[in-house]
């Protein structure tokens, strides 16, 4: 990820300008990182607007940039909006990127509760002629391009990319693996990248970006952020922060506390990686968890009606120790997410209703007259 950070807005020729007026600056970063052998970039979210219009000449290095990698295919714009509108990319950074073929939704869409536990994979299109179509999402996009395959969607649920078949792919949706330790992705800042091409350091970037999927993207602005699955872990960006190349971190910006959630471009990097390494998290349907809590419910409730409860009380509670324990390895080693809460809220209702019915029964048949 390279991020457009609080650092790069603290720093010249960043500071007191907007985001859309770093385009000169982008364009030179971004050319270092296809020159140094990447294999394909993203912008989380282009540009819905341009100094271009105002000032003639402004964007040229970014026009250049945009063409020349999209007729390559080395190159995908973010969008955010279902479709065309006020809040799409600029319509001249469309056109010279090579027109919609090269323009993504980053199919980032919170829970109910407002987490990002999913990635969608593929998202439905209307075009003018009224036939609706289906196309992948940036993270899908990003890792078909770095594997040079197409994914397929099979039974207009599954969708395997290469012989990687995501689970958990109903409605297109797959289960987020969140990072944990240190962090899975590299983060590095745009300023001190603008300062490594303007260096000449050729090196440095042939070393971190050759071969990789690089995303461009926000970092500081809150509208980007959001909690996800991964908000108990404690990974911060500080912690995915990459190796340097010429500027030494701003220390009144060490002082501050980490911001909150996980920014949109992060999350994206994520999702490719899940993709690319095939370690999307995997789940039972939902009628297994249903079946397995209530053959649990079962056995607990003959458990405690053939056996001593201060025999059943001890056993169960090493259980469910055991089954919190089993679960948590499952899904930090194998990706796999048992039913954790079905099964739990299952075996304390059974045992407290099984345990109920032994008290009251022995007062009922001392009711009942001879």
């Amino acid at each position: 990820v390279v991020g457009l950070d609080l650092e790069t807005a603290l720093r010249p020729p960043f500071d007191r300008l907007p985001d859309e007026l770093w385009t000169p600056q982008i364009a030179q970063v971004m050319g270092a990182v296809l020159d140094s052998g990447a294999a394909v970039v993203a912008q989380q979210q282009a540009f819905a607007a341009s100094a271009e219009v105002v000032v003639p000449g402004y964007d040229s290095a970014y026009l250049a940039l945009l063409e020349e990698a999209g007729k390559a295919g080395r190159l995908i714009l973010g969008r955010s909006a279902p479709a065309a509108d006020s809040v799409s990319p600029f319509p001249a950074h469309v056109a010279r990127a090579g027109g919609y073929r090269n323009v993504r939704n980053t199919g980032l869409t919170p829970d109910p509760d407002g987490l990002i536990r999913h990635v969608k994979l593929y998202e439905e299109l209307v075009p003018p002629s009224g036939v609706p179509r289906l196309e992948p999402t940036l993270a899908l996009e990003l890792a078909a391009r770095l594997l040079g395959d197409r994914p397929q969607l099979l039974n207009g649920r599954n969708v395997e990319l290469g012989d990687y078949r995501v689970p958990g792919s109903d409605n297109t949706l797959m289960l987020l693996n969140p990072e944990g330790g240190s962090g899975t992705v590299p983060v590095y800042s745009l300023a001190d990248l603008h300062a490594c091409a303007e260096g000449g350091d050729r090196e440095f970037f042939a070393k971190h970006f050759d071969g990789r999927a690089v995303v461009f993207g926000e970092l500081a602005s809150a509208r980007t952020r959001h909690p996800t699955s991964a908000r108990f872990l404690g990974v911060t960006d500080r912690d995915r922060a990459a190796r340097r190349c010429r500027l030494s971190p701003v220390r009144s910006l060490e002082a501050l506390p980490p911001a909150g959630g996980t920014a949109a471009v992060v999350v994206t990097a994520i999702a490719v990686n899940n993709l690319l390494q095939g370690k999307a998290i995997n789940r039972l349907e939902s009628p297994f968890g249903i079946v397995i809590a209530a053959l649990l419910a079962l056995a607990t409730s003959l458990a405690v009606l053939r056996v001593r409860f201060w025999m059943v009380l001890p056993a169960s509670l090493i259980f469910l120790v055991g089954w919190v324990y089993v679960a948590a390895l499952m899904l930090a080693e194998q990706a796999w997410l048992m039913p954790l809460v079905q099964p739990v809220a299952a075996i304390v209702l059974s045992l407290l209703l099984a345990r109920a019915y032994c008290l009251l029964r022995p007062r009922r048949s001392r009711a009942v007259p001879t």
